[in-house]
Formats: C-alpha cells, sequence, structure tokens
C-alpha cells in the first residue's frame, strides 16, 4: 500500500478514504460497545496478552477505557485527514534531538548546548509559499488549543535571538512554540526535509524524557498526534529507563519507529557498542529491530555535511515520511484499528458464548421447568376445584339428610311425650295455666332442638371446610401454602318462626276413640265446667256430711222409723243421683291432663307438618351451609385463580428474558460478524504494507 515514485496521489486518496471508513465503523463498534455499559461481560481471567487497547480489571472500569478510545480513534481520524506530516524527535536528556533537527533541515534554527536547553515543545513548518517573509517566525502559545497562525491574539511573537532564553527558562507560561522556517532559493536547492512539493511536514523537537515526570508524561500523551516517531539515543548512554518505557508504549500504535544513535563518532569499540543497542531494541520495538537497515541509523549529528551514515539516514527517513507515507500516517492508525478490533472481537465472542449460556438457561428454565410445573398446576388446581364442588356436594346432602332425619325425631310421639312429662301439673285450679304450659314447652322443644340441628350443621360445615384446606394445601400447597383460607364456620344462627298452638276448650276432652257419643262430651264437658265452678264455691265435704246427716244419719240411728216408703225411695234416688253426677265429674276431670297431653301433642304435629317445619327448616339449614361453603369455595377458586395469574405472569417474565436474552445474543452475534469482518480487512492491508 506504500506509494512509490510512480504511484499518484490519487491513490493515497483512495487508500485514506478507505481507512477514514475503517475508523468511523470501528468507532461506531465501540460506541456500541459502550452503549451496553457494565452489562457487558468481562473474563476476570483476563491477560495482557489477551486484550491490547481494552486491557483493565472489570467492566466497570472498561467504560472508563471506552472513551479515552473513541477520543484515539477521532484524533487517528484527524491525522489521517490531515496533510499535514508530523514527525516527533525525541528522546532521552541531552541527546542532540535539536542538533538532529537542524541537521535535517539543513539550517541552523534551533539552539544547541552542552546542557538540556529544550524545556517546552517546539514544532518547526515549512513557510507556505505565499509568505513573502524571508525571516523565520516564532510564535510562542501558552493555550494549544485555540492557537490560530491568523490570530495574533493567540501567541506572542518572539525573536530568533531570543529562542534560546525562551527554550531554557523553565518559568515561562508557554506550552509550545512554533518556529515557521523561511523558503528561501539557496535552502530550496537542497533537499529538505521540510521543502518538498508533496506533503507538508512539521518536525517537534520535544523535551528530554528524564528531566521530570510531568514532561515524561506530556510525551506520552503527544504521541498520539504524530506520524513518525524518531527517537534519538546517546551512544554513550544507550537507553535509559525514561527511553525504553517510551518505546513499549509507543510500538502499541507505531509498528516502526525511527532511531538514531548519535554521537556514534565518539565510540570507540562501535561493534560492540551496536550490538548492546540492537539487543535493546529488539525487546522493546521488534517491528523496528526486523527493519535495522533503513530504520536505525548510527550518526553524529553534529557532523553530517560529510557523513555518509547521515546521508543513508535522511534518505531513509525521507524515504520513509515522503515516499512511505501511508506508513507513516496509515500504518498507525490501522495498527490502533487492528488492536481496538482484536479486543473488541474477542470480547464480543466471549460475550456471544456468554450470551448463548444465558440463553439456553432461560429457556431451559422456561420450557424444561416453569411450563411443565405451570401445567401441572393448572391440572391440578382444575381437580382441586372438582373435588372442593365434590367436597361440598356430599357435605351438603350429609347436612341435609342429618337436619332432616333429626328433625324428624324431634316431632316424633316420644320425643313430644318426652317433653310434655317433663311439666308438671299444678292441679284442676291450675289447669289452662298447664295447658298453656304444654303449648310453650312444644315450642320451646322444638326451637332449641333446631338451634342444636343448626350448630351440628355448622360443624359439619367447619369440618368441611378444614377438609378443604388440607385438601388445598397436599395438592398445592408446593406452589404457594398460603391458598388456604379461614376454616371458621362464621354462618350466624337463624331466627326460626316459632311454632306454637292456642289452646282451646276442647283440649280438654278425650280424643273421639275415647268418647264416640258427642252429647256426653258436651254434658261431660257442661258437667266439668259446672263441676269446676262448684268446687270453687261449695266444698264437697260439706255436702256430703250434710247430706248424711239428714237422709242416711235418721234411718242409722233408727232404723224402724216410720218414715214413709215414698220419702225412702226419693232420698235414695237423690243419693244415687248425686254420686252418679259426682263419678261423671270426678272422671271427666280426672281425665283433663291426659286429654291435655294427647290433644296438645296431636294439634302440635298437625301444625309441624302444616307449616312443613322438616322440609323448610331442612331447606333453610342446608340453603345457609351451602352459602358459607360455595363463599369458601368461591375465596379458594379465586386465590387459586391469583396463583395461576401470579405464575402467568412470571412465564411473561420468563418469555421476556428469553426474548431478551435472544436479542442480547443477536446483538453479540452481529458484533461478532461486523468485529471479524472489519478485522480481516484491516489486517490485510497490513499485510500489503
Amino acid at each position: 500500500m506504500a506509494l512509490t515514485c510512480k504511484q499518484t496521489e490519487e491513490d493515497y486518496k483512495f487508500n485514506c478514504k478507505n481507512v477514514l471508513d475503517d475508523i468511523e465503523h470501528t468507532s461506531k463498534l465501540v460506541e456500541e460497545i459502550e452503549k451496553i455499559g457494565s452489562d457487558i461481560y468481562y473474563p476476570a481471567t483476563a491477560t495482557t496478552s489477551t486484550f491490547n487497547v481494552l486491557r483493565t480489571e472489570n467492566a466497570q472500569t472498561l467504560s472508563t477505557l471506552l472513551p479515552t478510545c473513541l477520543n484515539h480513534l477521532n484524533n487517528l481520524k484527524s491525522r489521517v485527514s490531515d496533510p499535514l506530516s508530523k514527525v516527533l524527535i525525541t528522546g532521552d536528556l541531552n541527546s542532540g534531538k535539536s542538533t538532529l533537527v537542524n541537521a535535517l533541515l539543513n539550517k541552523e534554527i534551533l539552539p544547541v548546548d552542552q546542557q538540556p536547553c529544550t524545556s517546552i515543545f517546539c514544532q518547526v513548518y515549512s513557510s507556505s509559499k505565499d509568505d513573502q517573509d524571508s525571516n523565520d517566525q516564532i510564535h510562542a502559545v501558552i493555550d494549544t488549543e485555540n492557537y490560530d497562525k491568523t490570530n495574533t491574539e493567540t501567541y506572542h511573537k518572539i525573536e530568533a535571538r531570543h529562542l534560546y532564553k525562551t527554550l531554557v527558562d523553565e518559568e515561562i507560561p508557554y506550552k509550545m512554540l512554533n518556529v515557521y522556517t523561511s523558503r528561501n532559493n539557496k535552502l530550496l536547492n537542497k533537499e529538505s526535509l521540510l521543502n518538498n512539493d508533496l506533503v507538508d511536514v512539521a518536525l517537534i523537537d520535544s523535551p528530554g524524557l528524564n528531566t521530570d515526570s510531568v514532561k515524561t508524561t506530556s510525551v506520552f500523551a503527544r504521541q498520539e498526534e504524530i506520524d513518525v516517531v524518531v527517537f534519538v539515543v546517546s551512544a554513550e548512554n544507550h537507553f535509559t529507563l525514561s527511553g525504553k518505557e517510551f518505546l513499549l508504549n509507543a510500538a502499541q500504535e507505531k509498528k516502526h519507529i525511527f532511531i538514531v544513535v548519535n554521537r556514534f563518532d565518539n565510540i570507540r569499540d562501535k561493534e560492540r557498542c551496536k550490538r548492546l543497542i540492537l539487543q535493546q531494541i529488539e525487546l522493546v520495538s521488534p517491528a523496528t529491530f526486523a527493519h535495522a537497515d533503513e530504520l536505525i541509523h548510527f550518526v553524529s549529528a553534529a557532523q553530517h555535511t560529510d557523513s555518509v551514515d547521515f546521508a543513508k539516514l535522511e534518505q531513509s527517513l525521507r524515504f520513509f515520511v515522503l515516499q512511505n507515507r501511508s506508513l507513516s500516517k496509515l500504518v498507525p492508525a490501522k495498527n490502533y484499528m487492528y488492536n481496538v478490533l482484536r479486543d473488541v472481537y474477542f470480547l464480543a465472542t466471549v460475550n456471544e458464548d456468554k450470551s448463548k449460556e444465558n440463553l439456553e438457561k432461560v429457556v431451559s428454565d422456561l420450557e424444561s421447568s416453569f411450563l411443565p410445573d405451570l401445567n401441572n398446576l393448572i391440572e391440578t388446581s382444575e381437580s382441586v376445584q372438582a373435588s372442593l364442588q365434590q367436597l361440598t356436594k356430599d357435605t351438603l346432602k350429609t347436612i341435609e339428610s342429618n337436619t332432616s332425619n333429626s328433625l324428624k325425631g324431634i316431632t316424633t310421639d316420644e320425643a313430644l311425650d318426652q317433653c310434655i312429662e317433663s311439666i308438671a301439673y299444678p292441679g284442676i285450679h291450675l289447669t289452662w295455666q298447664y295447658a298453656q304450659n304444654i303449648s310453650d314447652a312444644l315450642a320451646s322443644h322444638v326451637e332449641s332442638n333446631l338451634d342444636l340441628i343448626e350448630q351440628q350443621a355448622n360443624q359439619n360445615a367447619l369440618e368441611c371446610m378444614n377438609g378443604m384446606n388440607k385438601l388445598v394445601v397436599h395438592k398445592l400447597g408446593k406452589w404457594n401454602d398460603n391458598i388456604i383460607t379461614d376454616g371458621h364456620a362464621n354462618n350466624a344462627q337463624s331466627k326460626h318462626k316459632r311454632i306454637h298452638v292456642n289452646v282451646q276448650a276442647r283440649d280438654f276432652l278425650m280424643e273421639r276413640r275415647i268418647v264416640n257419643d258427642k252429647k256426653v262430651a258436651l254434658v261431660g264437658l257442661g258437667t266439668a265446667g259446672a263441676t269446676v265452678m262448684l268446687f270453687k264455691v261449695i266444698s264437697i265435704k260439706d255436702m256430703a256430711l250434710n247430706f248424711l246427716h239428714r237422709y242416711l244419719n235418721p234411718l242409722l240411728e233408727n232404723p224402724t222409723a216410720n218414715l214413709p216408703p215414698r220419702r225412702i225411695m226419693i232420698n235414695c234416688m237423690a243419693a244415687i243421683g248425686i254420686f252418679s253426677v259426682g263419678w261423671t265429674a270426678y272422671s271427666f276431670v280426672s281425665a283433663i291432663p291426659q286429654a291435655l297431653r294427647t290433644n296438645l301433642k296431636h294439634k302440635f304435629q298437625l301444625t309441624v307438618e302444616n307449616e312443613k317445619l322438616q322440609e323448610n327448616a331442612t331447606q333453610h339449614i342446608t340453603h345457609g351451609v351451602q352459602n358459607l361453603l360455595e363463599s369458601k369455595n368461591t375465596e379458594i377458586t379465586s386465590r387459586i385463580q391469583q396463583l395461576i395469574e401470579e405464575k402467568n405472569e412470571e412465564k411473561g417474565q420468563l418469555e421476556a428474558n428469553v426474548s431478551s436474552a435472544k436479542s442480547v445474543l443477536d446483538q453479540y452475534n452481529s458484533f461478532v460478524f461486523k468485529s471479524n469482518s472489519l478485522l480481516i480487512k484491516v489486517k490485510a492491508s497490513l499485510h500489503e504494507n
């Protein structure tokens, strides 16, 4: 790719365009990595041999290198686009850098002293053809970023006679000296490095590397802006530690470095000196050592006029700068791009593998683990809900049967007789109250038993709900043990309609199967009523004694008393009548408790039957329990559905993870493809040089 004498400037422009395109694509790749940020995986086992430019400790600190890398690429872009070729003359302290610059220019421009005299950077340019001033111009610059040759406010003009003082004064505020050397006919007749028709060249004389750490660091920073490095080393001192460190860093970007071993004429054992210096160069810059004949020169710059070695140096450097401009400007850019692309490709492949592993993991989490588990949950939940429905149905059936049987049992003759027998008979004078007590007792008997039946139904409901919870925990507990609900049967007891029978007068009589004659019954009723009233007014004892005293006592005292037969018959019939009425009254009165018990019981049973107590109460209690169990069932079903919805949300998140993992993998696949394609292209162009 290097220019020869037969190649035109168009060839070089074409090559520059390709390099600029490659820089643009490389910058875009780095920007994409920068957007990823700390999410990028940076291998912890990466060594210095793994990375070239993006060498750091972890992904977090990588983010600090990327802006620097982009800035460097932008600088390379500017340098490739810039027609000016910059040649940095650097080296150890007092190694003869300024002497070499003057020798290359064929003009004494920079001051030379045995003591170090260059304390700031000094750039030497060739004046433009339109500049009619035959004198050298020196611009002292404080702010290098805002320097403008056409704006006198951005620099101070210094006369040539003050140049030495400015260079040696370490207290001056200037950061840069720009020297514009005149183009006179005498100098144009010679082959000067600056005066040629192909390219613009600027020579940069730098401070010595080992003056202090600040200036050394400045030299390191300056290497981004230069196209060719000419390193001057004293043949007497060889390479210092600062010099070796500089060459190692410079070799990261600039494959070939021009090395001038100055003051070689002062060395007595020249072969030994060459051998030792070449050994050092081989260690710090192998590429330069491989082209030692063209790039490594042993000269004495102070005596260059008739020196064959210096003439060879001039020719090699002129060829390197002018005729091999692609090497001096494009190859450093390609080298840096190659190193960056290697790092990007390595990061891309590592992250591609990591992304594949992550994709396989999230796909496995979704398809192998989660989806089967979700399907199992759905199937199990359907089975659980069916079991809950069946358990509810069975419980309601049991409660309905138990309630119906219990209600039937509390209205049987035996149950009611037992209830009635618990009521004590208070006597004939409280017979009506006794009847009312029987009616109230029967009503309370049914009411209390209804409460007990309802409590038992609630207990059955509670057992059913506990059974539901156990079923849910057993079947669904591995997904969520909080899916169960409270097992309290909080169904409030209902107020049932009280069964009450009104006491009537006929309830005091025996049933028809005991007294069949209606009339007798009516007479008996009247007699009983009259007897009751009579007993309240007249004492039976008094009536009996009066009868005996009046009728029977005379006969007993004097059986032979002369009473008329008719009188005796009348008295006997009266006695018989009184006893008959008394006996009849006694029979009815003594049968009243049994009549009340029997009649009120049958009357109560008939009322229970007419009120459909068994059917209505059974339906009412069962319906209440059904509402309770259905509410419980609905709550459990709702929680199961909520659990499934949560799992579906988790499924959505896992699917999003899979989609994201695929997107990341596609991104790194693209990185690998683009960086590899660009790397192959840049590598091929490097091999052309």
